[in-house]
């Protein structure tokens, strides 16, 4: 039996590992990634997880881009982890980038429609600041209880 995930990232070197693993574990089915400002810009995030999707041969998945600053604060108040990550998230690695386009809904969205989509049990795998899931949470309250 699979299980059915949506990953919430903020894709540095560890997400990247993340999504690699997950897509290509054949008891884990990924049904789409969704992304929040933290190891690196917002920007920087969405591209190196379509990146990396491309890279794993799964560039069917959704990816959604989600919350660009946390709900109390401002972005880079903890610092950031170019220290870490390199600036662009992916020590260096990052290429020219994925020619797939990001979905169009905001990422809180595109959990919803997969959670309310799915016949089966969703389980939210957040691996970065957790923005979204609160922003989830408190948006489609009923939906998160199907969690």
């Amino acid at each position: 039996m699979t299980v059915n995930i949506i990953l919430d990232v903020d894709t540095g070197v560890d997400d990247a590992f993340a999504i690699l693993y997950a897509t290509r574990n054949p008891e884990i089915t990924v049904l789409g990634i969704t992304c929040v400002d933290g190891n690196t810009s917002l920007t920087n995030v969405c591209q190196n997880t379509l990146q990396v999707l491309d890279m794993a041969g799964a560039s069917s998945i959704p990816v959604a881009a989600g919350a660009n600053e946390p709900l109390m604060g401002t972005a880079g108040d903890l610092g950031d982890a170019s220290q870490v990550h390199g600036g662009d998230g992916l020590a260096g690695l990052s290429n020219s980038g994925s020619s797939r386009s990001l979905d169009s809904r905001h990422a809180i969205e595109l959990i919803r429609d997969l959670v309310e989509g799915s016949k089966d049990k969703v389980t939210l795998v957040p691996i970065g600041p957790l923005t979204n899931i609160a922003l989830f949470i408190s948006t489609f309250p009923e939906t998160a209880k199907k969690l």
